[in-house]
């Protein structure tokens, strides 16, 4: 190397060692955690009734997004064909299978939020509505043990068809309020009794309007007693048409659109009464009595008679 070149190189190479240091890129501030949430219950939990078994989860995961919130559901179990699969439902369990899992379940699972729907195989195996009542108030003892930072939501239990059990499941959840009322702060109650009637798939579990109606209640709750600043989301108790489906047996169902109309129910007195019902189309055979005029028929007078005849009808229906 030349002495002009080696003078260049020395003077570029004291250039770098005195030049300032450039800093390196600060790194993104973290955002907050995702929320913990777990599902905890029995089938309706899995999401039975509901194509793909998404239940009110994925709905309550849309509505989540929708508002900001990063979540992440947990749980032992997966079910379901979209969104985060992850719960904690075990089909046909009763409260005392559920305590039986829920120590390991929630010390794997580290929840934030706790989802719990328990009661409906209780009732379903004829238990006392007051020992059921018991045992879930032990379950949530259990629960909060486990999880002492959680928050807990205690729904009551969404209607039955069985007529042979409707007394027992009203009674089961005139007594959940008095027991989450005796727990600390964190533990809640939502309303999940409404979801009944045309809301029920096959007996026990929601259609999927039920399920959305199921979510809607589950966001309600979390959004007024811990998350004030979350959106409000659509109503589905608002809506007046719906598509829903109900089991017809094991292999067969029927999806109809039902409307909410403002219906006659009674007319007393000049006074007419009206009210809401859901209701659809369904064709109906009916008999009416048909004047037939007299004619000739080969060569022979026929007299005019009444004939009885079958027509087909279309009427709005309740059921």
């Amino acid at each position: 190397m030349t002495r002009n070149r080696l003078g260049i190189f020395a003077a570029s190479l004291a250039g770098l060692l005195l030049a300032p240091a450039i800093p390196a890129p600060a790194a993104a501030a973290p955002g907050p955690a995702p929320l913990r949430i777990m599902p905890l219950g029995d089938s309706i939990t899995v999401g039975v009734g509901s194509p793909g078994k998404n239940g009110w989860r994925a709905d309550l995961q849309s509505r989540l997004r929708d508002a900001g919130v990063r979540t992440d559901f947990v749980g032992s179990q997966r079910e379901g064909t979209t969104g985060d699969r992850d719960h904690e439902g075990h089909g046909g369990w009763t409260i005392e299978r559920l305590a039986g899992i829920v120590d390991e379940s929630l010390a794997a699972a580290k929840p934030d939020v706790v989802l719990l729907h328990a009661g409906t195989n209780n009732i379903t195996r004829a238990d006392n509505p007051l020992a059921a009542a018991r045992k879930l108030s032990d379950l949530i003892d259990q629960i909060r043990t486990g999880a002492p930072r959680a928050e807990i939501y205690v729904a009551t239990i969404v209607g039955t068809t069985v007529a042979s059990e409707v007394a027992a499941n009203q009674a089961y959840n005139t007594l959940i309020p008095a027991i989450v009322a005796q727990k600390d702060a964190q533990v809640h109650l939502v309303g999940q009794s409404t979801v009944a009637g045309l809301d029920i798939y096959d007996r026990h579990h929601p259609n999927e309007f039920g399920y959305r109606k199921m979510a809607h209640n589950w966001y309600q709750a979390m959004r007024r007693t811990t998350h004030p600043q979350w959106p409000t989301t659509v109503n589905p108790y608002r809506a007046r048409k719906a598509n829903l489906c109900h089991a017809r047996s094991r292999t067969q169902r029927e999806c109809r659109t039902w409307n909410l109309r403002r219906v006659i129910v009674s007319r007393t007195d000049g006074r007419t009464v009206t009210e809401n019902r859901w209701q659809t189309t369904r064709t109906f055979h009916e008999q009416v009595r048909t004047w037939v005029p007299g004619h000739h028929k080969k060569r022979t007078w026929v007299p005019g008679r009444y004939e009885t005849q079958t027509r087909k009808v279309n009427r709005w229906s309740d059921f």
